[in-house]
């Protein structure tokens, strides 16, 4: 894993996948880490868990202070970070907590990721750039499949819908090799997203 300084997050480089930054390097056991984004809520429980644990723990609001004063916490969702040296040990501790696996001693690399499902209200981007939001998530009325509901955020401002699985599948390596993402729709942190002249 690659260290982006730039938001914070270990990724697979060689390109931050959240913010596009191709300056990643190693992680220094001192650089703090994000570990879980939660509503405001959840976040203050894992942090009080983290401080009981002896992991020195740093957040950061989604929405911002202005926002959250105005709509209030309880809407809010926030980043929690660790210092690099302590995150296996802290992803465990979140695994255990929210998801009740039991850590380990002595936790080794990093916890298994969630399956990935399409988040309301957040921003994606598209392998070939567009940027679209989540509007919502719809099921189909004889077969019960998931469909990703989302609007384009250039041009019309249409809105768009396709199979979930489809939404959240890898970008098929063999047509399209050169492709810079993972995924075909990446969440990505609305104030880095620049709106290209781009569809898919």
């Amino acid at each position: 894993m690659e260290y982006c300084k730039n938001c914070q997050r270990l990724v697979e480089g060689p390109i931050c996948k959240f913010c596009r930054n191709t300056k990643l390097r190693a992680p220094l056991d001192a650089d703090f880490c994000m570990v879980a984004e939660l509503p405001y809520f959840e976040a203050e429980m894992l942090k009080e868990l983290f401080g009981d644990n002896g992991i020195p723990c740093t957040e950061r609001s989604v929405l911002g202070a202005g926002i959250t004063v105005n709509l209030g916490a309880n809407l809010d969702r926030v980043r929690l970070y660790v210092p690099y040296d302590r995150y296996a040990f802290a992803k465990e501790l979140f695994d255990s907590y929210f998801n009740g696996t039991e850590p380990t001693d002595e936790p080794e690399g990093e916890a298994e990721e969630a399956p990935r499902k399409a988040e309301i209200g957040r921003v994606y981007r598209h392998f070939k750039g567009g940027l679209y939001r989540v509007e919502g998530v719809a099921k189909h009325s004889e077969t019960l499949e998931e469909y990703v509901v989302y609007r384009k955020l250039y041009d019309d401002g249409s809105l768009w819908v396709r199979p979930a699985e489809m939404f959240l599948s890898p970008v098929d390596r063999e047509k399209y090799p050169n492709a810079m993402q993972t995924y075909r729709f990446e969440a990505v942190e609305e104030q880095d997203a620049e709106t290209p002249d781009s569809v898919d």
